[in-house]
């Protein structure tokens, strides 16, 4: 049997329709003995057959078959759907127009919240943008740190870095940095990735706070866009 379901059909219409198009007619206990569907429900699957144009039925010797239509109304009512949707795609947009993306917020307590969220860029696989830094993760975090840069080399991670002349810093293969004077030197460091961002405070006692949201991401993003002009390699 042929699983139907991508293309719009339930798991039991999928069952039944392929059952149908194998033996091409069948009454209802058929069906439910072939499909293995409880008969009591079969007869709404039917139904909901009949109603996409795929299922038909005829009576014989009083008794009512049912049989599949050309498998080429499945498309047709594929058509259908993406009509249907396109005719209210414009209500759709205009409803998330109206309906702004969520913030979400979360506190990390302690330099494993740094190190989880170094693990969650790298699960997301998207470029990273970093203000502030200054050496703290190395100083706080070096053996992880080391395994983080690995994995963005592995990943193909690239990362643009805007850090303060004079403090090390440990870099991927697909890292990029330029230099901001002494004077924006802070106990901060932000950092933009997908849809989020993410500001963490080295001093005691540690903690960074995780935003996420695209609206948010993308005005940080051109922050840090305005600086790397102004910055020096």
């Amino acid at each position: 049997m042929q699983d139907l379901t991508e293309f719009g059909l339930t798991q039991q219409e999928s069952l039944i329709y392929s059952s149908l198009l194998e033996y091409e007619e069948l009454t209802a206990s058929q069906i439910a003995k072939n499909t293995k569907i409880n008969r009591s429900v079969v007869y709404s699957y039917i139904t909901s057959l009949t109603n996409k144009g795929l299922v038909s039925h005829f009576i014989r010797n009083n008794v009512k078959y049912f049989k599949s239509t050309n498998p080429e109304i499945l498309l047709d009512y594929l058509k259908e759907k993406e009509r249907k949707l396109r005719q209210i795609l414009p209500k759709l947009k205009e409803i998330k127009k109206t309906n702004p993306e969520k913030i979400s917020v979360e506190v990390y307590n302690n330099l494993e919240g740094g190190i989880t969220i170094l693990k969650d860029i790298i699960r997301t696989k998207a470029d990273v943008y970093i203000i502030g830094e200054a050496g703290q993760p190395e100083e706080k975090i070096p053996i992880y740190l080391k395994q983080y840069i690995r994995q963005l080399n592995e990943n193909k991670i690239k990362e643009k870095i805007l850090a303060i002349k004079g403090k090390k810093i440990f870099m991927g293969k697909y890292s990029q940095i330029k230099y901001l004077p002494k004077e924006f030197e802070i106990p901060t460091s932000t950092a933009i990735y997908g849809d989020k961002v993410v500001i963490v405070i080295y001093n005691k006692p540690y903690f960074a706070v995780l935003i996420k949201n695209r609206e948010v991401a993308e005005s940080y993003k051109n922050f840090f866009n305005l600086l790397w002009g102004i910055a020096k390699k």
